[in-house]
């Protein structure tokens, strides 16, 4: 049994984000273990040889002693459309194996590509991604995510993305948003209009 995960995007024959994965590990690692790994999660990685032609999901699974992984071909599925709704239990600020509570609650998505959710009355994280909004000029990010993703991560260590207290009645203020994570980055070009496309 694996109860934790790193899902890493390899493109380009290359790992991205490595710095970062290899950080959530460390941190996770000790929070539910209660002691620090003697392993890394990718230093000691053996990958065969990858097509760089392809995107490539890295999928490692970790345990108090080591790691099993997956590599397969990832192709984008972005969510366009979200349905809001509402979990003040919710918790997946690890990244878990088990994902049946977002499981239950993204099946509430109703006709939507994903769901939105909103916890104590802010603004989280979709089932499997953070989310970015822009009024036009600035570029930000709740600051209260589920899960503190590792593209999340670079962009606000990058100062490309601000963290912002964000509710439900302050989503008004922006104009677009658009949703990232380990193998969806940034891209200014994927913006989506927030009229008709959270849906309450």
């Amino acid at each position: 049994m694996y109860p934790l995960f790193e899902s890493v995007c390899i493109q380009n024959g290359q790992i991205q984000n490595g710095q970062y994965h290899e950080f959530r590990f460390l941190t996770s690692y000790f929070e539910h273990f209660g002691f620090e790994p003697k392993y890394s999660l990718l230093n000691n990685l053996t990958l065969p040889k990858l097509d760089s032609s392809l995107k490539l999901k890295l999928r490692i699974g970790y345990h108090e002693t080591g790691i099993e992984w997956t590599i397969s071909e990832y192709k984008n599925k972005i969510p366009t459309s979200l349905r809001l709704l509402q979990d003040d239990s919710i918790d997946y600020a690890l990244k878990y194996a088990d994902r049946s509570d977002l499981d239950k609650i993204y099946k509430k998505r109703d006709g939507a590509d994903d769901v939105l959710l909103i916890k104590n009355g802010h603004i989280t994280d979709a089932s499997y991604s953070n989310i970015l909004f822009t009024d036009g000029s600035q570029i930000a990010t709740p600051s209260t995510p589920l899960l503190h993703g590792t593209c999340r991560a670079r962009l606000i260590a990058e100062n490309k993305v601000q963290e912002v207290q964000i509710t439900l009645k302050s989503i008004k203020q922006f104009q677009s948003f658009q949703l990232i994570n380990a193998l969806n980055d940034f891209d200014e070009n994927r913006w989506v209009t927030i009229q008709n496309s959270i849906i309450d």
